[in-house]
Formats: structure tokens, C-alpha cells, sequence
């Protein structure tokens, strides 16, 4: 492998100004040993390493590998195949144990380090007892160690250390030099100093970039030969250990975020529930209502309001209508014990639908039904008597069933048109209304709706409890949107808090040949598996405060209302809307996730390494 600098410029602009860094230098670097770069700060040692990393293009010039220019399209395996780094600040990743740190850049460079190998390096370098300690818990020379390690487990051709001794006392930058001369036995070793008397103990290969020199060529026979990009299959596959760490290490920004994201959960959980359970329960209530399939019809003709043979006949045979009798009113007459009575009337059939408290549907002439708040209020009960006076006529009425009617509030009475006697009914029969019994009201209305006023007061109740409903539903849905979106806007602050604290970790695997597609999506993969840790754990705990809330009968005791809160089946069972906010919420992180990692692209790689 030859490594070469063909006139190499490099300038920064500065609006219209530019700062000349390189001036128009040629290198021809030897196939291994080591080399060093000197120079005072500015000279543009960094920015000749960078350019030789390929984290920097010259503005003129080329950088050549085995006599071909470097293909920046291709970088990413370029650095992967030929470059490794020490650094002279470490850049060790803290969520990491030592052990995982030796590896991450070979795994990243598709390298395979045998146990052997590893082993030796580490004993050679005094860090085999420190594999499971964290970067935290080193010295500053136990890191420098650590990175010549990471390193030199690389094994890649070309070895780049940026003034790795600038921060060791005298001792320890001599150790560093043995191990960095060592290595360059069998490899290309490029190290930048300030320090030009330890430097010229370890080598006589020096680029001074104060002596203004534009030329050094290192290597007489300038031998080529193609070097094999090294293939890496997946780098992501081989660091899910990092992904791991990294979601041990942030657990406080986790638990940060689930907690901003617990009220909205639960909230969610108990409002849907809660409408939905309001809602059987409503339905509930309906489908028991005594007048459930009772249709009232009336003429909208008001000057012949009593309906013709020929008209009742016609309704009569319509398949739609179940069975017609004309509407019995007591509202004509008064009802009386001891006391008068103030009661509403309704016609009913026999129907599955009725709920009992006790007694059974008229079986006898003049037997009624009355509802628990009529019970209640005038002290009946069953077989108890009443009477209806009409016309001077007494006709009494006894009590054969005491029912429960959630809708029809009020004290009510109930009765079929087949248990009134002839004479009573003669007198109470109102001919101008009709009283159907069917179930398909809806056709009926618009079959004859410009005939007849058509009123089913069920459907009115189910009518006005349906729009409110959809109202209390539309005002849990823009509450749930409006806190789901404040909940994004929290979650996105603490990943990109994640982010701008990764930066480092993230420009050193991307100097080291991560492609930069791999390290967003290294990011996007985090964040959606931190949106599925809290859409998992919010589901768990909305779940176990809904069962803690039945098993307690806490909205019996506070609503008078038993098994409120009931979640929807969405599609296979109630668990459905779980899978649902798991989901939305992976989706979600991952979204803010993928928009946060743009950012990325816009690091500066070189200065971020250079920071302590």
C-alpha cells in the first residue's frame, strides 16, 4: 500500500476572505514505519491528517492510494479498509465498557477480532484486568491505552495519532511513542506532535510544516498494488450491543420522557374507555326501553286527521310494520288512590327487551305496568290497585309488574291494548294517532314522510345521546391531539438533547467508516425502540390502573355507574388499542428520530474529535 500527496492546497473561506492552510505539498509516504508531522499551532497538521482520513477534501491537489485518487463518493469504505485513529483526547464512548470500546470501531470496520489477538494486545498494553471498567473509572493514562489498543485492533494499513502524548506527562508519552513505534513495524504510522525532541527519538521520517518544504518523499521505490476495499456486510447488525448501552445509559431521559408521556397515556386509556362504556351503557339502557319498537303515526293532514279504512289497511299490509292499533290515551281521564296521580302512559308490546324488577307482563284485563320511580314515589307495588276515572266512569287497574326504564323518566305506567277492557279502551281510543310496533323505523320515515309525522321517542333518545356523544368524542379527540402533539414537541427537545450529547460518539464512528445513511440510521432505530419502551410500559400501567378501577367498582361508587370504563374492540379485542399506541408512538419517535439525525450531516467531525 502507498500512500501519496499530489500538490495539495488547502485554503478556508471566510466570506470573501481565505486563510491559507496548506501550500501546494507533495508527500510520498513509505508502505509502513512511522512518520511525523511538527509544526506550531495553525501550521495545518489536523487539517493534513483530516485530509488523509478523507474527512476533508483538498481544494487542489489529490490524495492517492496505490497511485488511484480517493473516489469521496466511496469514502466511508475507504476509512473502513485503510484508516484507524488515536486520538489525542481518547474518545473513548462512555456508555461502553472498556471491552466494547476495543471492538466497536472493528465491528464498524468489518473486522473480525480473533480472542488470541485481542488478548495479546491488551496484555501488551496493560489493560486486560480494565475490560469490564467503564471510561469513567480510568486514569488518563489507562485511556491512552485504551485507544492505541482500539487501534491497533483495527489492523488497517494506515495508522493516524493526533497528538497523542499532548496530554500525558513525560513517562507516560514515552510508553505511548514505544507502542506507536511498535506498531509501525508492519504499518504506515502518521502521528502529529508538538513536541519535536521526543518525536525525533522514535523517528527520523519528519514533515516540519514550518520549514515551508513542499516536497518529501519518504519511499524511493514506489511499489502499487490493488488493496481490496474491506467488505462489511451490516455494521449496524454487528453494534446492537451499542444500542443496547446506549438505551442503559439514557434510562434517566427515558424515564423523563415516559413520565411526560404517562398523563397523556393514561388519559387516552380512561377517556376512550370511558366513552366507550358510557356508550353500551346507553345502549344498554335502550335496548331494555319498554317502548323500544313503538312507532306513534299521525296524518299531516289537519283537516281530516283520523286515518280511512283505506289508509290503515295499506300500513297494515306493509312488510315493514309488525302490528297496527290505534294509539289508547289516558290522558283523557285521571288517575287516583287515595291520592291523584300524575302519570305518563305508554302502549308497549311483550318484548324480550323489558327488564323486570318484579311481576310479569299483563296477562288479565286492566292489568298495567308502572316503573321504579312510580313505585317509589306513590308507595306501589304489585297487584296494588289503581283506579281511572273518565267521563264519570271509575274503571280500576291493577299492577302486575314493577320495571326498570332507563330512559322514560318520570312516573310512568305501561300497558298492552290487548289487556284493556272494551269499554275503557272505547273511551280512551284516540283514532287521529296510529301505534306501530317495528323495527325498522328509519325505512318507515322515508317511505311515508310526506304522508304522516312518524316519532319513535327511542330513536329521539338515541338520536340525542348519539350527537352527544360524537361531541364528547370530538373534544376528546382535539384534547388527546393537542396533548399528543405538546408530547411530541417534549420528546423531540430530549432527542435532540441525546443527539447534541452523542455527537462525539457519532463523529467517531463516522470518521472510522460508518456511512453517514448508517448513522442516521443507527439514531432512528434508538429512538423508535425508546417510543416502544414507552408505548409498551404506558400500555402496561393504563391497563393495570383500568383493572384496579373495575376490581375496586370505583365508577359504581362515584357515578353509580358499574364497569364504566370498558375499552373498545377495534378490530380482534380490546387489547387492539394498545398495539395501537405502541405503534404510534414507535412511529412516531422514529419520525422525530430520522428528522433529528438531518443534523448529522451538518457536524464537523474534525473539530468534535479535537474537543475535550
Amino acid at each position: 500500500m502507498v500512500l501519496q500527496l499530489s500538490h495539495i492546497t488547502k485554503f478556508y473561506k471566510f466570506g470573501k476572505h481565505k486563510q491559507l492552510v496548506l501550500n501546494d505539498l507533495s508527500i510520498n509516504f513509505p508502505r509502513f514505519g512511522l512518520v511525523a508531522v511538527v509544526g506550531k499551532s495553525g501550521s495545518g497538521k489536523s487539517t493534513l491528517l483530516n485530509l488523509i482520513a478523507g474527512i476533508e477534501k483538498p481544494s487542489n491537489g489529490k490524495v492517492l492510494i496505490d497511485g488511484r485518487e480517493l473516489n469521496y463518493s466511496q469514502i466511508d469504505k475507504y476509512q473502513q479498509s485503510y484508516i484507524s485513529y488515536v486520538y489525542q483526547f481518547y474518545n473513548l464512548i462512555e456508555s461502553l465498557t472498556v471491552y466494547e470500546n476495543l471492538i466497536l470501531l472493528s465491528e464498524i470496520k468489518g473486522r473480525t477480532v480473533s480472542l488470541n489477538y485481542l488478548k495479546t494486545i491488551t496484555e501488551r498494553l496493560k489493560i486486560t484486568p480494565l475490560l469490564d471498567c467503564f471510561p469513567s473509572e480510568l486514569s488518563g493514562g489507562q485511556k491512552q491505552r485504551v485507544g492505541l489498543a482500539r487501534a491497533f485492533l483495527c489492523n488497517t494499513p494506515i495508522l493516524l495519532a493526533d497528538e497523542p502524548t499532548g496530554a500525558l506527562n513525560e513517562l507516560l508519552a514515552s510508553e505511548v511513542m514505544e507502542f506507536l513505534r511498535f506498531y509501525a513495524k508492519k504499518h504506515l504510522v502518521i502521528v502529529i506532535s508538538h513536541n519535536y525532541q521526543l518525536i525525533t527519538k522514535y523517528s527520523k521520517m519528519i514533515i516540519d510544516l514550518d520549514s515551508h518544504q513542499n516536497n518529501y518523499n519518504f519511499d524511493q521505490e514506489t511499489r502499487y498494488h490493488k488493496y481490496l476495499y474491506q467488505q462489511v456486510s451490516s455494521p449496524l447488525i454487528k453494534i446492537k450491543f451499542y444500542l443496547k448501552r446506549q438505551l442503559l445509559y439514557q434510562k434517566k431521559k427515558i424515564v423523563m420522557m415516559f413520565c411526560s408521556q404517562l398523563f397523556t397515556i393514561i388519559a387516552f386509556v380512561l377517556l376512550l374507555s370511558g366513552i366507550n362504556g358510557g356508550w353500551n351503557y346507553i345502549n344498554t339502557c335502550l335496548k331494555s326501553n319498554p317502548i323500544k319498537e313503538i312507532i306513534e303515526i299521525s296524518k299531516k293532514d289537519y283537516n281530516e286527521i283520523n286515518f280511512t279504512d283505506k289508509q290503515i289497511n295499506v300500513l297494515k299490509n306493509d312488510s315493514l310494520v309488525t302490528s297496527l292499533n290505534y294509539k289508547l290515551d289516558f290522558s283523557f281521564g285521571i288517575f287516583k288512590t287515595d291520592q291523584e296521580l300524575q302519570l305518563e302512559s305508554y302502549q308497549v308490546h311483550d318484548s324480550d327487551y323489558i327488564e323486570y324488577l318484579n311481576g310479569k307482563f299483563p296477562s288479565q284485563n286492566n292489568q298495567i305496568m308502572i316503573n321504579q320511580e312510580t313505585a317509589h314515589k306513590y308507595s306501589l307495588d304489585i297487584n296494588d290497585k289503581l283506579y281511572f276515572i273518565i267521563d264519570e266512569n271509575t274503571y280500576y287497574l291493577s299492577v302486575s309488574a314493577i320495571i326498570k326504564d332507563y330512559i322514560n323518566n318520570g312516573t310512568n305506567i305501561y300497558f298492552s291494548d290487548k289487556f284493556i277492557d272494551l269499554d275503557l279502551k272505547d273511551k280512551i281510543t284516540n283514532k287521529s294517532i296510529l301505534i306501530i310496533k317495528s323495527k325498522y323505523f328509519k325505512q318507515l320515515s322515508k317511505k311515508y314522510e310526506h304522508d304522516y309525522f312518524i316519532i319513535n321517542v327511542h330513536q329521539d333518545y338515541l338520536d340525542s345521546y348519539q350527537t352527544l356523544f360524537e361531541m364528547a368524542l370530538m373534544v376528546v379527540i382535539c384534547f388527546l391531539i393537542i396533548s399528543f402533539i405538546i408530547s411530541l414537541i417534549l420528546i423531540s427537545i430530549i432527542l435532540k438533547t441525546i443527539l447534541i450529547e452523542r455527537k462525539r460518539d457519532i463523529s467517531l464512528m463516522l470518521s472510522n467508516g460508518l456511512p453517514l445513511n448508517k448513522a442516521r440510521k443507527l439514531f432512528s432505530q434508538e429512538t423508535s425502540l425508546i417510543g416502544s419502551i414507552i408505548g409498551f410500559l404506558g400500555s402496561v400501567l393504563a391497563e393495570l390502573l383500568l383493572r384496579i378501577i373495575n376490581m375496586l367498582n370505583i365508577s359504581d361508587k362515584l357515578f353509580n355507574l358499574p364497569n364504566l370504563f370498558i375499552l373498545p374492540k377495534l378490530m380482534i379485542s380490546s387489547y387492539d388499542i394498545y398495539i395501537i399506541m405502541i405503534f404510534v408512538y414507535t412511529s412516531a419517535c422514529f419520525g422525530v428520530g430520522v428528522l433529528s439525525s438531518l443534523q448529522i450531516s451538518k457536524m464537523n467531525t474534525s473539530i468534535l474529535l479535537k474537543e475535550d
